[in-house]
Parts: C-alpha cells; sequence; structure tokens
C-alpha cells in the first residue's frame, strides 16, 4: 500500500505539473491553477508520509526500482537495503524536481514571491486546521468528562434516595409492627 501511495504521489505531482504547464500562461491569477497545486501538494504530502511511515514498513520504493537495485545490490536484508533506500531517496528527488519545476513556473508568472506565499500560507492554514482538530478534541473529552460527572450524580442521588425511602418503609413497617397496628395514621 505504501509503494502505491509513493507512485500516485509521484504521478500526481507530474500531472499537477504538466496541467499548470498548459494554462500558465492563459490563467488570470492562482486560483484558475488551483487544483493542480492541490494536487502536487497532495502528492508531495503522499511522499514524505511515506518517508515517515519507513520505521513500520520494511518495503521501500517503487516496485521497479526496488527490484533493479535489488538485483545490481544482491540485497538480502530488506529494512536496510540498500535497494530500498536508493528508491526511496529517488522518488524523494523526483517530487522535490517537481516542485522545484512548480515554483520556477508560479514566480516567471505571477512574480518572485508568489510560491513563497502559497507556502506560507498553506503552512499557515495546516496548523489552523491542527490547532482546529485540537481544540475539538478538547471540546470532545470535556463533553465527555461531563457527561459521566452527570451520571455520576445521577446513580449517586438515585441510590442516596433508595436508601432513604428503603429505610423510611423499613422504620414505618417497624413502627407498625411494634405498636401492633395502634399507629394514628397508617402508611397502608
Amino acid at each position: 500500500m505504501v509503494v502505491a501511495e509513493t507512485l500516485a504521489g509521484i504521478a500526481l505531482a507530474k500531472s499537477a505539473v504538466s496541467g499548470v504547464k498548459s494554462v500558465i500562461n492563459t490563467c488570470q491569477d492562482v486560483n484558475d491553477i488551483a487544483h493542480h497545486l492541490d494536487d502536487l501538494f497532495h502528492g508531495y504530502d503522499q511522499s514524505r508520509h511515506k518517508v515517515n511511515q519507513k520505521k513500520n514498513k520494511s518495503k521501500k520504493g517503487s516496485k521497479e526500482w526496488r527490484n533493479y537495485l535489488g538485483k545490481k545490490f544482491h540485497d538480502e536484508e530488506e529494512e536496510v537495503s540498500l535497494s530500498d533506500i536508493t528508491a526511496e531517496v529517488i522518488e524523494q528527488k523526483q517530487i522535490e524536481e517537481q516542485m522545484k519545476a512548480m515554483k520556477n513556473m508560479l514566480n516567471k508568472r505571477f512574480g518572485m514571491d508568489t510560491w513563497d506565499e502559497i507556502i506560507e500560507l498553506r503552512k499557515q492554514r495546516i496548523e489552523e486546521a491542527k490547532k482546529a482538530r485540537e481544540h475539538a478534541k478538547q471540546i470532545a473529552e470535556a463533553q465527555i468528562e461531563h457527561q459521566h460527572d452527570v451520571w455520576k450524580e445521577i446513580w449517586k442521588w438515585t441510590w442516596q434516595l433508595t436508601t432513604v425511602v428503603f429505610s423510611i418503609l423499613t422504620l414505618w413497617g417497624w413502627l407498625s409492627y411494634a405498636s401492633k397496628g395502634k399507629l394514628p395514621w397508617p402508611f397502608w
């Protein structure tokens, strides 16, 4: 699955760059090519996710690179094989190459700071989304804690009320029995 994600990430990055190349001269603003930028960053994120997951997965790199380099280097250990490491680095470089090409096209068309502004805004939005998720998680935890406290109080009051009612009925029954039914106000 990680191999498929990486290949999909590279394909997204390449298609994004080719899409921008086809519309870069006719677009009026960055919004005309925004979906291509989304594809590029999605491919980049998939590639970075794969690199971050390297401790959990033993196979790295695309199947073609892994097979070719595995034959050349005669790798035996999957986790530290040179072919897997090489394939991973090459794939990451391919994504970075596509990002650099996109940066050059956008800066050339819309001004020198366009790419930097896009990257800064993306980082800001990612941070805002992260904070929103953390805030929502805290609210959910607070709601669960509140609900737990409410049920705890309900059970406490139920137990106490049941105990008081049972005690009153027991006392009344004992008084009724002890007075041989001559209580001025019969309960039952």
